[in-house]
């Protein structure tokens, strides 16, 4: 496979000078970057694939709930076209998986927006949430608006220093992208991480070391979709439609026997993959057997629900957070950009 990559580097030197042109136009200002007004972080990856935004956008719009935080997305996988802000009759169809789980797990709390073209869902928000915190997901790459603060994600055993850009390798535009972030915070790091196994991403990051970062998931209970009580079940079948679905599938193989679907990343489920679960779950009749299934799949089950509840299969979901090493660092970091933002406005 390895071998087979280097093969397509050619591919990937005229894919990542045709990316560089046009980050070179935008720095240059043929390409035009409007700056937010207010105060903005933006969250993002240069790297294909599940970097770990979702966690890290719902853990900053937690902890600044009392800055009125917007999060704003594209929307990615759903079947609507142009703005689309949030209500109670949202679905996963209508905003995107990751928008609707935002909405369902803050309790409608916290107002979510979606909108391809950033700048539109910018102006948006401006015009009705003056004065909000606007949290942009997975918007690193996207140059037509720029925020005030940039947070670079990139995973413990796929770290940009050592990829290539696409198809070679993960990376959606060379490494130099890495320049523009303010912040970098490693994510999918083992629990125990050495400052010797730190060191490698703190020489190569081109940022300050205090600005690098570290976090491990943490795997929270198992909450039933609809309802459904959690006991000591024989077997579980783990049902994601994510990038990488493989650390959660270790994660519960430590103490249960389990077996997996996978379907493509923001996968919109139908009639027929529901039959396909319970036919796989029939195949463990004599024994108890559930299913477990992720925050971001969990939403577009919700579309499902009288399906799965006539199927009387346990359907469960697995919660996750962040646990983020130097935690008051990385909080003040942010805090201290909110407020001089706020203070900018005035």
């Amino acid at each position: 496979m390895e071998k087979f990559r280097l093969l397509l580097l050619p591919f990937s030197w005229l894919y990542g000078l045709v990316v560089s042109l046009r980050n070179w136009f935008y720095n240059i200002g043929i390409f035009k970057s409007q700056p937010i007004p207010g105060a903005s972080i933006c969250i993002g990856n240069i790297t294909v694939g599940g970097t770990g935004k979702s966690p890290l956008t719902a853990y900053i719009a937690k902890l600044f709930e009392a800055e009125k935080p917007v999060i704003l997305s594209r929307g990615y996988g759903r079947k609507t076209q142009g703005l689309n802000s949030a209500n109670p009759n949202s679905t996963a169809s209508e905003i995107g998986d990751e928008p609707m789980m935002y909405w369902t797990n803050f309790n409608h709390q916290i107002p979510v927006v979606v909108a391809e073209k950033r700048q539109v869902g910018v102006d948006w928000i401006r015009e009705h949430k003056a004065d909000s915190l606007i949290i942009l997901d997975d918007a690193f790459q996207h140059r037509a608006v720029k925020a005030g603060l940039n947070i670079l994600l990139m995973t413990y055993d796929r770290p940009i220093f050592r990829d290539f850009v696409f198809p070679a390798g993960n990376l959606r535009e060379p490494r130099a992208g890495m320049k523009r972030a303010d912040i970098a915070l490693i994510t999918k790091c083992p629990k125990e991480i050495s400052e010797m196994d730190k060191a490698p991403f703190r020489k190569k990051i081109p940022l300050n070391k205090e600005k690098i970062f570290f976090s491990e998931v943490v795997y929270g209970e198992l909450k039933g979709i609809f309802g459904g009580i959690w006991e000591s079940f024989d077997q579980l079948i783990l049902v994601t439609g994510i990038a990488q679905p493989e650390p959660l599938y270790r994660f519960l193989a430590e103490n249960h026997r389990v077996e997996a679907i996978k379907f493509p990343d923001h996968h919109s489920f139908t009639r027929e993959d529901i039959q396909q679960i319970q036919q796989k779950v029939a195949t463990f009749a004599h024994q108890r057997c559930a299913v477990v299934t992720t925050e971001k799949d969990a939403v577009r089950f919700a579309e499902w629900k009288e399906a799965i509840l006539e199927s009387k299969i346990p359907f469960f979901v697995q919660s996750i957070s962040l646990k983020i090493d130097r935690e008051e660092d990385f909080k003040a970091l942010l805090k201290d950009y909110v407020v001089r933002a706020n203070e900018r406005s005035c």
